[in-house]
C-alpha cells in the first residue's frame, strides 16, 4: 500500500507547473502539444452514501478479508461462484464484478483508490448535514457559497473565458452556488431561450428566407442587456454562453474510439461535458451527480444496478477523451469521485447497509498515477473501527480535493491543503 502523499497521486500539469514553481521531483505530466491548454477538473459525487466495502472489497490476500465475510453474510462480494469480484493488487482487493470498466482503467494505470477517506469532523451520518459540509465547506456554516464557487474565485481566470464551469443537471450543485461564472444544464440541447414572444432566431426558423427586418429573441437581448452594470453584465455572458452552445448538435455526435456511455442519464452528462472539452469552451470546474446510493435494503440489486452504470460511464468518457499529442483530452481531464460517507461494517437485517463514516475515494485520467492504493486502510478489527462500528478515517477528504486544485489546476491558493476546499 502507497502512503497518500500530495506529490504523488497527481501529476503535475505544465499550467501547475508554472504556477507552483518547477521542483526537481516534478514530472511533467505530457509534452506539448497538449488538447486544450488548461486542465478540466469534474468533481464527482456519489450521491447517498455510497458503500465502500462493496465498490472496493478486501480481497483473496487481504488480512481483514475474514472480518468482512464474517460481517457480509449476503451482500459480500464474493471471491468465486457466478460473480466474483475482479482482483487487482496481487488480490489484496476487489472490485464489484459489474464494476469492470473501473478496474480495466485501474490496471491501466489510469484510475486510482484512496481508502479511509471521508471528513474528519464535524462527524454526521445525516445526508443533508454531511452533503453541507462537504459541499459548501466551513463545517456546513458558510453563507451559501459552494467550495468550487470560491474556488473559481480565487483562480484568477481571465475576464474572456466564456464557460469556466458547469453544473451538469437539472439544478445547480450546492457546490457551485453563488457563482456568477457557473452555467447549470442537463441537457445541451435544452439550452435555449424560446419561450418568449419573438421566435428562438431568426437563422434557425428561417434558414436562409429570412423576412426584411426580422429579429429573434437572441438577436433582440443584447440591446437590453447592453451596459456596465452587475445584471447586464450577467446577462450578456449568459447571451455569450448561449452563442458557444446553441450551434452544437449534441445529438449529432460519434465518441471517439468507440466510446460506449450506455443508455442513461448519467452516460449521457459525461457524453455532453465530453463535447464542451472538446469543443475548447474553456471548462476548468463540471460538478456532476450520480445518485441512489442509500442501499438499506436490497443492496446486493440495487448496488450492481448503479454500478454498472457508474463503471459504464466513467469507462466511456476516458475513452472518447483519450488520444495521442493534440488530441488527447483525457491528459487534461481528472475526474475525482467522492459520497458524503460510507456505510456501516456489519449489513442489517434488510440485506442492506445502514449510514456509516469513512469511505473510498476515487480519481480517474491520464493525470492520475493510477493502477494502485493511496492512504491506509484502518482496518475491520473491533478495536479498529469507528465507534465500533464504521471504517474509520484516516485521510481527509480534503485532501485529494486540495491536490488536484493544485497539481491540476494550478491554484496556487490551495497550498495550505483545504483553505478553499473546506475550513
Amino acid at each position: 500500500m502507497t502512503h497518500f502523499s500530495r506529490r504523488d497521486f497527481f501529476k503535475t500539469s505544465a499550467a501547475a507547473s508554472l504556477a507552483l514553481g518547477a521542483l526537481p521531483s516534478t514530472r511533467m505530466a505530457f509534452a506539448a502539444p497538449e488538447a486544450n491548454g488548461y486542465d478540466t477538473l469534474v468533481v464527482l459525487f456519489l450521491r447517498g452514501g455510497m458503500d465502500g466495502l462493496t465498490l472496493f472489497s478486501p480481497g483473496a490476500n487481504h488480512a481483514d478479508r475474514g472480518r468482512y465475510e464474517a460481517a457480509r453474510q449476503t451482500t459480500q462480494v464474493r471471491l468465486d461462484g457466478a460473480t466474483p469480484g475482479l482482483p487487482v493488487s496481487n488480490d489484496q482487493w476487489r472490485f464489484h464484478p459489474r464494476a469492470t470498466h473501473l478496474r480495466d482503467l485501474y490496471t491501466q494505470g489510469k484510475l486510482a483508490m484512496v481508502l479511509g477517506a471521508g471528513m474528519p469532523s464535524p462527524v454526521t451520518r445525516s445526508h443533508f448535514d454531511a452533503q453541507a459540509n462537504m459541499e459548501v465547506g466551513l463545517a456546513g456554516q458558510g453563507t451559501g457559497v459552494g467550495w468550487l464557487t470560491r474556488v473559481l474565485a480565487s483562480a484568477g481566470l481571465p475576464g474572456s473565458i466564456l464557460i469556466p464551469a458547469m453544473s451538469a443537471g437539472s439544478i445547480t450543485a450546492t457546490s457551485l452556488l453563488g457563482s456568477t461564472e457557473a452555467i447549470t444544464m442537463g441537457d445541451g440541447g435544452d439550452f435555449r431561450l424560446d419561450t418568449a414572444a419573438w421566435n428562438w432566431n431568426s437563422v434557425d426558423n428561417y434558414g436562409g428566407d429570412v423576412p426584411p427586418g426580422f429579429r429573434g429573441f437572441v438577436e433582440t437581448l443584447p440591446d437590453f442587456w447592453a451596459g456596465g452594470g452587475t445584471l447586464l453584465r450577467a446577462g450578456q455572458q449568459t447571451l455569450d454562453a448561449l452563442d458557444v452552445i446553441r450551434p452544437i448538435d449534441f445529438d449529432d455526435y460519434t465518441p471517439a474510439n468507440g466510446a460506449d456511455y450506455g443508455n442513461t442519464g448519467f452516460g449521457a452528462q459525461l457524453r455532453m461535458i465530453a463535447q464542451l472539452i472538446k469543443r475548447d469552451v474553456g471548462l476548468r470546474i463540471v460538478a456532476i451527480d450520480i445518485g441512489g446510493w442509500d442501499t438499506h435494503n436490497g443492496q446486493n440489486y440495487y448496488f450492481g444496478e448503479q454500478t454498472a452504470q457508474l463503471s459504464q460511464a466513467l469507462g466511456g468518457f476516458h475513452t472518447d477523451l483519450a488520444g495521442a499529442g493534440a488530441n488527447d483530452f483525457a491528459a487534461r481531464t481528472s475526474v475525482v469521485a467522492m459520497s458524503e460517507f460510507g456505510r456501516r461494517v456489519n449489513e442489517n437485517a434488510d440485506g442492506g447497509t445502514d449510514h456509516g463514516y469513512g469511505n473510498v475515494m476515487f480519481a480517474i485520467g491520464g493525470s492520475v498515477n493510477g493502477g494502485t492504493t493511496y492512504g491506509e486502510f484502518p482496518g475491520l478489527a473491533g478495536d479498529q473501527l469507528f465507534e465500533g462500528a464504521d471504517v474509520a478515517v484516516t485521510t481527509d477528504y480534503r485532501r485529494v480535493l486540495s491536490e488536484a486544485l493544485i497539481r491540476r489546476l494550478g491554484n496556487p491558493k490551495n497550498q495550505d491543503g483545504a483553505r478553499d476546499v473546506g475550513d
